[in-house]
Protein backbone atom coordinates (compact mmCIF):
# COMPACT_ATOMS: atom_id res chain seq x y z
CA UNK A 1 0.00 0.00 0.00
CA UNK A 2 1.51 3.05 -0.68
CA UNK A 3 1.46 6.64 0.75
CA UNK A 4 -1.36 9.01 -0.24
CA UNK A 5 -1.87 12.79 0.73
CA UNK A 6 -5.23 15.01 1.04
CA UNK A 7 -5.44 18.88 1.21
CA UNK A 8 -5.41 17.87 4.93
CA UNK A 9 -4.38 14.44 5.96
CA UNK A 10 -0.81 11.94 5.38
CA UNK A 11 -2.02 8.49 4.82
CA UNK A 12 1.13 5.99 5.21
CA UNK A 13 1.15 2.37 6.14
CA UNK A 14 1.28 1.48 9.61
CA UNK A 15 4.06 0.31 11.26
CA UNK A 16 4.71 -0.56 14.92
CA UNK A 17 5.70 2.30 16.25
CA UNK A 18 2.13 3.36 15.96
CA UNK A 19 0.38 1.36 18.43
CA UNK A 20 0.10 3.66 20.93
CA UNK A 21 -1.18 6.15 19.51
CA UNK A 22 -3.43 4.10 17.59
CA UNK A 23 -4.19 2.49 21.10
CA UNK A 24 -5.07 5.89 22.58
CA UNK A 25 -7.27 7.09 19.74
CA UNK A 26 -9.42 3.88 18.58
CA UNK A 27 -8.66 0.61 20.47
CA UNK A 28 -9.27 2.12 24.09
CA UNK A 29 -12.39 3.90 23.08
CA UNK A 30 -15.51 1.53 23.24
CA UNK A 31 -17.41 3.97 21.58
CA UNK A 32 -15.08 3.53 18.36
CA UNK A 33 -14.55 -0.10 18.63
CA UNK A 34 -18.01 -0.81 19.38
CA UNK A 35 -18.91 -1.02 15.43
CA UNK A 36 -14.98 -0.93 14.36
CA UNK A 37 -13.41 -3.93 16.34
CA UNK A 38 -16.19 -5.25 18.73
CA UNK A 39 -14.69 -4.17 21.98
CA UNK A 40 -11.39 -2.87 23.16
CA UNK A 41 -7.86 -3.64 22.76
CA UNK A 42 -5.05 -3.88 25.04
CA UNK A 43 -1.94 -2.10 24.18
CA UNK A 44 -0.25 -5.72 23.56
CA UNK A 45 -3.04 -6.56 21.40
CA UNK A 46 -2.54 -3.55 19.41
CA UNK A 47 0.97 -4.58 19.00
CA UNK A 48 0.30 -7.65 17.49
CA UNK A 49 -1.95 -6.58 15.14
CA UNK A 50 0.59 -3.78 14.12
CA UNK A 51 2.89 -6.03 13.60
CA UNK A 52 0.99 -8.50 11.18
CA UNK A 53 -0.51 -5.32 9.74
CA UNK A 54 3.18 -4.50 9.00
CA UNK A 55 3.87 -7.97 7.48
CA UNK A 56 0.47 -7.62 5.40
CA UNK A 57 2.10 -4.56 3.53
CA UNK A 58 5.02 -5.87 2.72
CA UNK A 59 3.78 -8.24 -0.54
CA UNK A 60 0.45 -6.49 -1.27
CA UNK A 61 -1.29 -3.21 -2.64
CA UNK A 62 -3.62 -3.44 0.10
CA UNK A 63 -3.34 -2.95 3.18
CA UNK A 64 -3.97 -0.81 6.55
CA UNK A 65 -2.80 3.28 6.72
CA UNK A 66 -2.41 5.77 9.32
CA UNK A 67 -4.74 8.40 8.88
CA UNK A 68 -2.01 11.58 10.12
CA UNK A 69 -3.28 14.91 10.04
CA UNK A 70 -0.90 17.67 8.32
CA UNK A 71 -1.38 20.75 10.44
CA UNK A 72 -0.32 18.81 13.66
CA UNK A 73 0.97 15.54 12.53
CA UNK A 74 -1.18 14.30 14.62
CA UNK A 75 -2.46 10.61 14.22
CA UNK A 76 -6.52 10.25 14.28
CA UNK A 77 -7.04 6.88 13.16
CA UNK A 78 -6.65 4.41 10.17
CA UNK A 79 -8.06 3.72 7.09
CA UNK A 80 -7.57 0.49 4.75
CA UNK A 81 -8.41 -1.97 1.64
CA UNK A 82 -8.43 -5.57 2.84
CA UNK A 83 -9.65 -9.00 1.68
CA UNK A 84 -12.58 -9.97 3.05
CA UNK A 85 -14.26 -12.83 2.71
CA UNK A 86 -17.73 -12.19 4.57
CA UNK A 87 -19.28 -15.59 5.27
CA UNK A 88 -21.75 -13.63 7.17
CA UNK A 89 -23.04 -11.20 4.24
CA UNK A 90 -25.12 -12.44 1.37
CA UNK A 91 -25.31 -9.90 -1.94
CA UNK A 92 -28.70 -8.08 -2.96
CA UNK A 93 -27.62 -9.26 -6.42
CA UNK A 94 -26.83 -12.92 -5.21
CA UNK A 95 -28.72 -13.85 -1.85
CA UNK A 96 -28.32 -17.54 -2.80
CA UNK A 97 -24.95 -17.55 -3.30
CA UNK A 98 -23.77 -21.32 -1.39
CA UNK A 99 -20.14 -19.59 -0.79
CA UNK A 100 -18.72 -16.16 0.71
CA UNK A 101 -17.58 -14.14 -2.08
CA UNK A 102 -13.75 -12.51 -1.74
CA UNK A 103 -14.02 -8.91 -1.99
CA UNK A 104 -11.81 -6.16 -1.15
CA UNK A 105 -13.32 -3.85 2.00
CA UNK A 106 -12.80 -0.88 2.61
CA UNK A 107 -12.10 -0.50 6.55
CA UNK A 108 -11.94 3.21 8.53
CA UNK A 109 -11.63 4.13 12.40
CA UNK A 110 -11.50 7.97 13.79
CA UNK A 111 -10.41 8.66 16.92
CA UNK A 112 -13.89 10.44 18.58
CA UNK A 113 -11.80 13.41 18.55
CA UNK A 114 -12.04 13.58 15.37
CA UNK A 115 -15.48 12.99 14.30
CA UNK A 116 -17.68 15.02 12.23
CA UNK A 117 -14.68 17.25 10.60
CA UNK A 118 -15.12 14.97 7.46
CA UNK A 119 -11.45 13.38 7.71
CA UNK A 120 -13.04 9.97 7.38
CA UNK A 121 -14.90 11.34 3.63
CA UNK A 122 -11.39 12.80 2.56
CA UNK A 123 -9.12 9.55 3.70
CA UNK A 124 -11.99 7.14 2.26
CA UNK A 125 -11.63 9.29 -0.87
CA UNK A 126 -8.40 9.21 -1.48
CA UNK A 127 -8.09 5.38 -0.66
CA UNK A 128 -10.99 4.68 -3.69
CA UNK A 129 -9.27 6.49 -5.80
CA UNK A 130 -6.10 4.36 -5.44
CA UNK A 131 -8.27 1.30 -5.79
CA UNK A 132 -9.96 1.98 -8.86
CA UNK A 133 -6.81 4.39 -10.58
CA UNK A 134 -3.71 2.77 -9.76
CA UNK A 135 -5.02 -1.08 -8.41
CA UNK A 136 -8.29 -0.89 -10.97
CA UNK A 137 -10.40 -2.72 -8.78
CA UNK A 138 -13.68 -3.39 -10.42
CA UNK A 139 -15.59 -3.37 -6.85
CA UNK A 140 -15.12 -1.96 -3.60
CA UNK A 141 -17.60 -3.63 -0.65
CA UNK A 142 -18.50 -2.71 2.98
CA UNK A 143 -20.44 -3.93 5.33
CA UNK A 144 -22.00 -2.17 8.58
CA UNK A 145 -24.24 -2.81 11.64
CA UNK A 146 -27.70 -0.77 11.19
CA UNK A 147 -27.90 1.12 14.17
CA UNK A 148 -23.90 2.36 12.76
CA UNK A 149 -25.92 5.68 11.16
CA UNK A 150 -22.43 7.69 10.65
CA UNK A 151 -20.53 4.70 8.69
CA UNK A 152 -23.82 4.17 6.23
CA UNK A 153 -24.32 8.32 5.76
CA UNK A 154 -20.21 8.03 4.92
CA UNK A 155 -21.09 5.16 2.99
CA UNK A 156 -23.88 7.06 1.23
CA UNK A 157 -21.78 10.62 0.98
CA UNK A 158 -18.86 8.22 -0.75
CA UNK A 159 -21.14 7.00 -3.33
CA UNK A 160 -21.68 3.12 -2.58
CA UNK A 161 -25.06 1.47 -3.26
CA UNK A 162 -26.32 0.35 0.50
CA UNK A 163 -28.47 -2.80 0.67
CA UNK A 164 -29.99 -4.83 3.53
CA UNK A 165 -27.88 -7.84 4.15
CA UNK A 166 -29.85 -10.59 2.78
CA UNK A 167 -28.14 -13.13 5.25
CA UNK A 168 -30.79 -15.16 7.61
CA UNK A 169 -28.81 -14.37 10.55
CA UNK A 170 -27.65 -11.14 9.63
CA UNK A 171 -30.56 -9.12 8.08
CA UNK A 172 -29.93 -5.88 10.27
CA UNK A 173 -26.81 -5.38 9.06
CA UNK A 174 -26.03 -2.65 5.72
CA UNK A 175 -23.65 -3.73 3.21
CA UNK A 176 -22.65 -1.44 0.32
CA UNK A 177 -20.64 -1.90 -2.88
CA UNK A 178 -18.87 0.60 -4.90
CA UNK A 179 -18.12 0.24 -8.34
CA UNK A 180 -15.25 1.42 -10.24
CA UNK A 181 -16.70 4.12 -12.19
CA UNK A 182 -13.66 3.80 -15.45
CA UNK A 183 -14.10 -0.03 -15.59
CA UNK A 184 -18.24 0.09 -15.62
CA UNK A 185 -18.26 2.65 -18.65
CA UNK A 186 -15.96 -0.14 -20.54
CA UNK A 187 -18.12 -3.05 -19.84
CA UNK A 188 -20.04 -4.13 -22.82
Amino acid sequence: MKTLDTDRLHLRPVTLNDAAALHQVVYSDQEVCRFFCGQTRSLDEVRERMVYRSFQLRDSPLGFLAIVRKVDTALIGLVALQFYIARWVRWEEAPDEPTARIEVELSYALGRDFWRHSYAAEACRAVIDYAFSDLRLPRIANSVAGANTASIALMRSLGFRLSMNQHPDHQTAIVGVLHNPVLSELAP
